[in-house]
């Protein structure tokens, strides 16, 4: 009956459904239906269901937890009063609290302005123990406010990764293009097929991976892609979101299949997230959207 749809949130789902449905007015209304409760952040989108289930379970709008993979460490967000074992694990994060118990007891209760807790940032660093050759940093902010909020973890954790970068250094920017080389690496075209320069960045005033939200997400988007749009000259170019996406009005279905296999071909395409430590960081969340 409706109370029983009302007390499951089935009632509040439907409803704004039929309003986006209304708003939209698409042409055929039941398929939109059907990839509306078949997409995040409701579901998974068609795409992601033909990858292995490990992977799935961090494509939805849920932190990840999978005991298939050992990775189950606090899908609440809930930082633990006990902090949790990390003596067979090879991360600076973790190296750093093993010897430093004291931190974990001052950070455990404390939350960011946006509500970010230390154990969504810890997360990736306790669900996957690490390889013994290959260290990892086991850390990942989850809003700019974590890095002073949890400032007794990061900063000597990104002091260890950088093998010397205090609280107080200041990243060296130098945008001279002079500088710059031009020397040809490959004269005779021999050894080189393609080259890539990748940069990330992150925008002020949105959550980063590990906790930023669907809508959140597709507003970071749009704010990117008004900016890039916007470039001129040798600089503009088109903006093609992943195929399957519906986050952009003017690509509905994201690029097309043709499209992505040309990407892939050149390497410049974005991968679904195929490895537990993306995919405990969020970085797979909401994907391909």
């Amino acid at each position: 009956n409706v109370e029983y749809l009302r007390e499951k949130g089935v009632a509040d789902l439907v409803d704004v459904a039929i309003q986006e449905l209304v708003k939209e007015k698409p042409e055929n209304a039941m398929e939109w239906m059907r990839d509306y409760f078949d997409y995040p952040p409701h579901g998974i989108s068609k795409n992601v269901k033909k990858l292995d289930g490990w992977i799935q379970v961090g494509c939805g709008d849920k932190p990840y937890n999978c005991p298939e993979k050992k990775a189950t460490f606090a899908p609440d967000g809930t930082t633990p009063d006990e902090m949790p074992d990390l003596a067979e694990h090879n991360n600076f994060m973790a190296e750093f609290l093993r010897d430093h118990k004291d931190v974990y007891e001052t950070l455990k209760g404390k939350t960011t302005p946006n509500g970010v807790t230390l154990a969504q940032c810890i997360k990736t660093g306790v669900d996957n123990p690490g390889h013994p050759h290959i260290k990892t940093v086991g850390l990942t902010a989850g809003d700019e406010e974590s890095y002073t909020v949890f400032k007794e973890l990061f900063d000597p954790v990104i002091d260890a990764r950088h093998g010397g970068y205090g609280a107080d250094a200041k990243q060296p920017t130098d945008l001279d293009l002079s500088k710059v080389s031009d020397i040809d690496m490959d004269p005779d075209n021999k050894y080189i097929e393609t080259t890539r320069v990748r940069t990330g960045r992150s925008m002020r005033g949105f959550k980063l991976p590990p906790t930023i939200g669907f809508e959140e997400r597709r507003k970071l988007e749009a704010l990117a892609v008004k900016g890039l749009l916007n470039l001129s000259e040798d600089l503009k170019g088109d903006y093609f979101p992943l195929h399957g996406s519906h986050s952009y009005q003017a690509k509905p279905n994201g690029m097309s299949e043709e499209k992505e296999g040309e990407l892939r071909t050149m390497g410049n395409l974005f991968q679904e997230p195929d490895s537990t430590l993306l995919l405990a960081s969020g970085m797979g969340r909401h994907w391909p959207d």
